[in-house]
């Protein structure tokens, strides 16, 4: 008796029997069987409901002659020979084709494009329904039309700066300046203004406004107003460098409009576009 209760007293967790294999394969099976005769919910739901369509076949993104995109701000880089160049960052798509303008149907081609996603609930019904028809399962805030230059256009295609544009590119950069309120001419237009000494008493003042036979002022004379927050478009500006990953695009030299303003990109197809 003594030396049968010793034995079950050092007898430790691991010395017990372990399951044998035959018993564990028994319990899976059954498990599985137990699985495969009770479909989940989810199963369920999976197979009452409709196949999802298939999704369309899109074409090569097109080349357009511009995209939309927002200004982030200003900074510099470097270049090979280590030269500081300041540059301006945009973030610049990814665009969607909304709509094709046809030349036998609207007399032109080009696609509208849409940029920054927005929520379905500050979106019409109507514009929803284009939106709807082009494949977007998110409606977009920007839209605006550019021309198709190479390629075919199509309604859902995703387009990012490396479709259009290069590095070392000539573009032209359309944007809202920005607002600076009321001013005077000095500011406004860069009047040299009068003396400061001497007795002066007109220092800032335009004076004279014109001739006074007509007895009015004429159109377009230089006179104190609102400055800025006028549509301005800068000409002739290099692309530094795009990045792809990030769909950055970084241009030299300052473009118009504050940080997060929202800037149209487009090629400077001649002198005088």
């Amino acid at each position: 008796m003594s030396e049968e209760k010793t034995t079950q007293e050092e007898r430790t967790p691991a010395d017990q029997p372990e399951t044998p294999a035959s018993v564990e394969s028994a319990l899976s099976e059954s498990s599985e069987r137990s699985e495969a005769s009770e479909p989940t919910a989810s199963a369920e739901a999976a197979a009452s409901a409709e196949p999802a369509p298939p999704k369309r076949e899109l074409p090569p993104p097109p080349v357009l002659s511009g995209l939309i995109g927002r200004k982030l701000g200003m900074t510099h880089i470097f270049d090979s020979e280590g030269r500081m160049v300041p540059v301006t960052v945009l973030e610049v798509g990814p665009c969607f084709v909304v709509q094709v303008r046809m030349p036998n149907r609207d007399g032109y081609a080009a696609a509208q494009i849409g940029f920054e996603r927005i929520a379905r609930r500050k979106v019409n019904k109507p514009l929803m329904g284009i939106f709807k028809k082009a494949g977007l399962d998110q409606p977009l805030r920007h839209l605006k039309e550019f021309r198709v230059l190479e390629g075919q256009a199509a309604p859902g295609q995703e387009i990012r700066p490396e479709h259009v544009f290069k590095e070392g590119e000539v573009v032209r950069v359309t944007g809202i300046s920005k607002g600076k309120g009321f001013a005077g001419v000095v500011k406004r237009y860069g009047f040299a203004g009068g003396p400061m000494t001497h007795g002066s008493m007109t220092h800032r003042r335009p004076l004279s406004s014109g001739a006074t036979g007509p007895q009015r002022v004429f159109k377009n004379k230089p006179m104190p107003g609102r400055m800025g927050g006028e549509r301005v478009t800068i000409r002739g500006l290099t692309i530094v460098r795009i990045e792809p990953e990030r769909g950055l695009m970084l241009i030299k030299g300052a473009i118009p409009g504050g940080r997060g303003s929202i800037v149209y990109v487009q090629k400077q197809l001649s002198s005088g576009a």
